[in-house]
């Protein structure tokens, strides 16, 4: 069992020290255009095999400028389109990501309608039992795997609360007790996991008691969050499930003074979740492109920032203002960084690593 008052005590200290320096750089045999490539998650424009905007994406990993490709709702309206497009594009890179937000309820891309399984909402699910969901995770998982995706966006270990925006609304939270919610995101990974999908437990430190949408603009949890939020992650973490994590675009200035958000904040990536929580996985942004980022910071800021935080990989959807030179540019704005010293290659070289780690997970 966690004990609360001195993981606090720990994570202050922490959070407010800033949770160090970045470390110095070393070299690596591995270039500057892979490293970054190979952090880089990015969304396209269409919904069939012959769109244009996946003409760019095929080029793009089969040259190494990119890690992996993000499908949104309006990538998948068809089966044979969604299914073409994810068998063009693991053609193009077999060890790419292909990534999907198929959480159930409201939050599932690939529906019942396209011929998928149809995943209840969480809180639906809870009130089933473990014992009728098990079969539906694993079909869901089997289903995802062979449609071509290996990156599940899901499960969520936010707690419910009545009146949330974007958790509560759609029941998309397991419960509202900590322990609860982490054995149900146990059962979910555990089926996903066996059927070779990592997934992206969200939205680190909790989502479900803010007051507003970072799909919109800024979440502020500094007055609503509570330890009880993080408890959830720090189960799964203690008990082996946690191998990805997600950020959310979150200001907590409890945890970080600057009020910078959760995905551009050192001392909660590094110094909460890495050096108090003792977290050694991956982590992944949220869609860079939301509004909670877009609306504040330029593309490079994003890019830059985020990687210095401490996160490994990128989403980024590129389709509201689609930009088909973005991987070149990333590079480009991560080789200013370091050479003014806001980055290391020793941060890529850690993002690439862990990156590794989690791929060796499914085999």
């Amino acid at each position: 069992m966690i004990d609360r008052r001195m993981f606090l005590a720990s994570a202050g200290a922490l959070a407010a020290a800033g949770a160090g320096a970045p470390a110095s750089a070393r070299q690596d045999p591995q270039s500057l255009e892979t490293l970054v490539g190979r952090t880089l998650i990015l969304g396209f424009l269409g919904d069939e095999p012959d769109a244009p905007g996946a003409d760019q994406v095929e080029a793009d990993l089969a040259e190494g400028r990119i890690g992996g490709v993000l499908f949104l709702r309006h990538n998948a309206r068809t089966r044979d389109g969604v299914l073409g497009l994810a068998r063009r594009f693991r053609a193009a890179a077999p060890q790419a990501w292909l990534s999907i937000d198929q959480e159930g309820g409201f939050v599932q891309r690939l529906t019942d309608e396209m011929g998928f399984t149809d995943i209840p909402k969480a809180r639906e699910l809870a009130a089933m039992g473990p014992i009728e969901a098990r079969p539906i995770f694993a079909a869901a998982a089997s289903e995802l795997a062979e449609a071509g995706f290996n990156l599940n966006l899901a499960p969520v270990a936010d707690l419910h609360q009545d009146g949330n925006a974007v958790i509560g609304r759609w029941d998309r939270a397991f419960g509202d007790a900590p322990a609860e919610v982490a054995a149900w995101c146990a059962l979910f990974i555990e089926a996903m996991e066996a059927a070779g999908v990592a997934c992206a437990i969200k939205h680190f430190p909790g989502h479900g008691r803010s007051s507003g949408d970072s799909h919109d603009g800024f979440v502020d949890l500094t007055e609503t969050w509570s330890f009880e939020e993080v408890e959830p992650f720090a189960r799964l973490i203690e008990s082996d499930h946690a191998h990805l994590l997600m950020g959310g675009h979150l200001i907590n200035r409890r945890l970080d003074p600057s009020g910078a958000p959760v995905t551009l904040s050192r001392p909660v990536l590094n110094g909460l979740l890495r050096r108090a929580m003792r977290y050694d996985g991956a982590v992944i942004t949220d869609d860079l492109d939301m509004g909670a980022i877009r609306d504040h910071y330029s593309r490079e800021e994003a890019i830059t920032g985020s990687l210095a935080a401490g996160n490994d990989l990128l989403l980024i959807s590129n389709s509201a203002d689609a930009d088909p030179d973005l991987p070149r540019r990333a590079v480009d704005w991560v080789g200013a960084a370091i050479e003014r010293g806001d980055l290391t290659m020793d941060r890529l070289v850690d993002a690439n690593a862990r990156i590794d780690q989690l791929k060796s997970r499914l085999g």
